[in-house]
């Protein structure tokens, strides 16, 4: 067996209304369920869905707010008035403010736009930089992907004479700031259709109503903040992000077509070079500096400007990296120095850690881990630390957050992420209310991730047509996650490991004259794990490999199990310690030796469970049931021993055949017949005394048989009393009892040595897999 690393949970469908919509579309079965899962059955709405056109925008006067702002906005261009863009330093934030900065520059208004730091002001609107705008003369401001909080910060603009209108998609609060305009389509009175734009969004159906047309141009930069800021691809959003894709893929920004060839995107930009590649560079420039680098890239129009920009935020993208490596590096070793402590939920904290970075080590924690986790970085000025937090599914982090609310000076965020501050000495009672927490909201089994499985796929199903419509559902993403499929019921016919680190998995999957390649990147190591007789069932996603011209269906591995006794073929007369080594270091396997001294040296080295054959032959120890890995490291004495050993088991997972046959070395391979026995009785019959070993030659020439068999008969001929031996001297002894072959002890071992040498020894691996096949089979009967 190999356990996979997640839940796999299939995803239902009612087969009526999946033949319904499909008849209905003229699509493939497939294809409806998928829309189906994704809460599209309504025929008409998964026309929409499958041929996207600008005309599935809504309009934007549909936003409450809309109208009001629009007018402001015309009356400060007729008066030449100074406007203000306030955004955020996220990839939203960025495309939000570069958008209206290319809607205002190409009205020729007077306009700038201003970010705050992340370290010195922190999110959102601060009365300092509202004094400082005023200040400069601004009469307008209006904020992009934030604002919709800021109450305390609307008053102090009213009374600075300073207009503001506020563009935000997060969620609203009890009480709303009063503004010009406060457009959300998420405030409680507004009726928009789509309530899930992102703050790029927003500022996008603004842009909209003040030109009174679409402004398809600007579309690139809506898609980098809608995809960047993981909102759900469906609806209007699925609008934004499929056209604009295409609007990245004509490269008519200098600043994202300079930042996709430092990033090395080649060919068709994805949405997943968005979320990947290009969504973090943009984001860089915040998380450790200034986010206006960011800006100036998607603004300018100066190639050579928009190469030097891209390098800087590729550079600063670097660091962050690096940044990111070192501190999950110190938080990975604070988890792993008291896992106990951290076993349900995971808090770690220390001086200097970038608060930049800190929600993507936070990330990284629950990969890894799989945990609920908090990373929390420590200003030893203040005593203060602030953190981000990432949860797990069955955990609401927010409510779990409001729950130490006494403990927090502020939190906020949702479900499965959430920022906090809070007085370092409140640490540790912070992480012991949420392991408190942790422990009555979840179960054992919520620590394992959940795959979600759109379908159960045979090899024979997938094609390149097939695959060619599902590629219809793209972009994926938040919402419109990229399908996973199961296949099962296919063997193996190649398994190998690639890549110039042989670190990435290759198979190819047959059954019944189809076959299928399937690929594991980083799963290079799963490859010692997956027996050449297995039968893996795989989870992964559907694509299309090109290679020289030559286009075929490729599964990519996202997650393995086998679920079946896998029998591996290890046999050797090679030294196998580092194998063994490899084994114990991952489980607890069950070694069979010979003799207790038999390689002591690594069985005591490697502190592994190991019995001989003699105990479990005598009685003296019974193996543990619970046994999952069972190495055979030396030969079985008989084959019955290792029938009774195997059905003992109740869960065997993995069963290694790892011995060789030097112990076999001076014994037949093959025991003499009873006509041969004969055969050389007759010929000791004819002369009744020998001298041996003198004329133990002139017997194996009499006789047509080896010395060796000879010898071994003579002694079987002893032991029954048809011969006696004195010195150099044999005797047949005349009218002897009349007595079976296998009353001889040594004719009935070497019956079984042989037994055990063809079972074992001179058996292929093949072999091997039906024997233990029918083994355990026939316990089953």
């Amino acid at each position: 067996m190999l356990q996979s690393k997640t839940r796999w949970q299939l995803v239902e469908a009612e087969e009526s209304q999946v033949r319904e919509l499909a008849g209905e579309l003229g699509i493939h079965p497939l294809t409806a369920r998928l829309l189906i899962h994704r809460g599209v059955s309504d025929p008409e709405q998964a026309r929409r869905f499958l041929q996207v056109s600008l005309s599935e925008l809504y309009s934007p006067f549909l936003m409450d707010g809309i109208e009001e702002a629009v007018d402001r906005i015309r009356a400060a261009l007729d008066r030449r008035e100074k406007i203000l863009i306030y955004g955020d330093y996220d990839a939203d934030g960025v495309s939000s403010t570069s958008l209206l900065m290319k809607v205002f520059r190409g009205l020729d208004a007077d306009v700038d736009y201003y970010i705050p730091n992340r370290f010195t002001e922190g999110y959102g609107l601060n009365e300092n930089a509202l004094r400082k705008a005023k200040e400069a003369g601004v009469q307008l401001m209006i904020s992009v992907d934030t604002g919709i909080s800021a109450v305390k910060e609307a008053k102090f603009a009213r009374e600075l004479g300073l207009d503001l209108i506020i563009t935000d998609h997060h969620e609203p609060p009890a009480v709303l700031p009063e503004g010009v305009a406060v457009i959300n389509p998420k405030k409680p009175d507004c009726s928009y259709p789509c309530k899930l734009l992102a703050g790029v969004g927003v500022a996008f159906k603004l842009a909209h109503a003040l030109l009174g047309r679409v402004p398809e141009e600007l579309l690139d930069l809506v898609a980098l903040g809608t995809i960047a800021d993981l909102v759900p691809l469906m609806d209007e959003n699925r609008v934004i992000a499929a056209l604009g894709l295409k609007e990245i893929n004509r490269r008519r920004n200098p600043g994202l077509s300079a930042l996709m060839d430092v990033a090395g995107i080649q060919g068709e930009v994805t949405a997943g070079h968005v979320g990947f590649s290009l969504g973090p560079r943009i984001n860089a420039g915040g998380r450790l500096d200034t986010a206006a680098t960011a800006v100036e890239l998607l603004l300018t129009e100066d190639p050579e400007q928009a190469r030097v920009l891209a390098e800087e935020l590729d550079g600063m993208n670097r660091e962050r990296q690096k940044l990111v490596e070192e501190i999950a590096a110190e938080a990975c070793a604070q988890v792993e120095s008291a896992p106990e402590k951290h076993r349900r939920f995971i808090v770690v904290a220390a001086p200097g850690w970038n608060v930049g970075v800190i929600g993507i080590v936070a990330s990284r924690l629950v990969e890894k881990y799989y945990r609920p986790t908090i990373v929390l970085g420590i200003d030893e000025e203040t005593g203060m630390a602030k953190g981000s937090a990432r949860s797990i599914v069955g955990l609401d982090l927010y409510r779990a957050l409001t729950t130490c609310g006494d403990l927090l000076p502020q939190f906020g965020g949702h479900e499965m992420a959430a920022g906090m501050s809070l007085p370092r000495e409140n640490i540790e009672e912070f992480h012991r209310r949420l392991d408190q927490i942790a422990g009555e909201w979840l179960r054992e089994e919520d620590y394992i991730p959940l795959s979600r499985v759109e379908a159960e796929l045979s090899i024979g199903e997938v094609n390149l047509d097939l695959i060619e419509e599902l590629e219809r559902l793209e972009p994926c993403g938040m919402g419109n996650p990229t399908p996973q499929f199961q296949l099962r019921g296919a063997g193996l016919s190649r398994l190998q490991v690639m890549g110039r680190e042989k670190n990435h998995l290759k198979m190819v999957l047959e059954v019944e004259g189809d076959s299928l390649e399937a690929v594991g990147f980083r799963m290079g190591e799963l490859a010692a794990e997956i027996a050449p007789s297995a039968r893996p069932e795989l989870l992964g996603e559907l694509s299309i490999n090109e290679w020289n011209h030559r286009r075929s269906p490729q599964f990519l591995i996202r997650d393995i199990r086998v679920p079946h006794l896998q029998v591996f073929d290890w046999r050797s007369n090679g030294d196998l310690s580092d194998r063994f080594r490899r084994l114990a270091e991952g489980g607890a396997p069950l070694f069979m030796i010979r003799q207790p001294t038999a390689r002591k040296e690594w069985v005591t080295e490697l502190m592994v469970q190991a019995l001989t054959w003699e105990e479990i032959s005598l009685g003296k120890k019974q193996p543990p049931t619970e046994t999952r890995q069972l190495v055979l490291a030396d030969l079985p004495p008989e084959v019955s021993l290792l029938e009774e050993l195997l059905r003992s088991f109740s869960g065997l997972e993995r069963l290694y055949f790892a011995f060789g046959d030097t112990e076999l070395e001076g014994s037949l391979t093959r025991t003499p017949d009873r006509e041969q026995f004969k055969v050389l009785y007759a010929s000791l019959m004819r002369r009744k005394h020998f001298r041996l070993p003198s004329e133990l030659n002139g017997l194996s020439r009499m006789t047509g048989l080896s010395g060796r068999w000879i010898g071994f008969m003579l002694k079987v001929f002893g032991e029954l009393g048809f011969v006696r031996v004195s010195g150099d001297q044999l005797e047949v002894i005349p009218q002897p009892a009349k007595r079976p072959l296998t009353q001889s002890r040594l004719y009935r071992e070497q019956l079984e040595r042989e037994r055990v040498q063809n079972a074992f020894v001179y058996s292929s691996y093949r072999d091997l897999c039906q024997w233990v096949a029918s083994v355990l089979s026939t316990d089953r009967k």
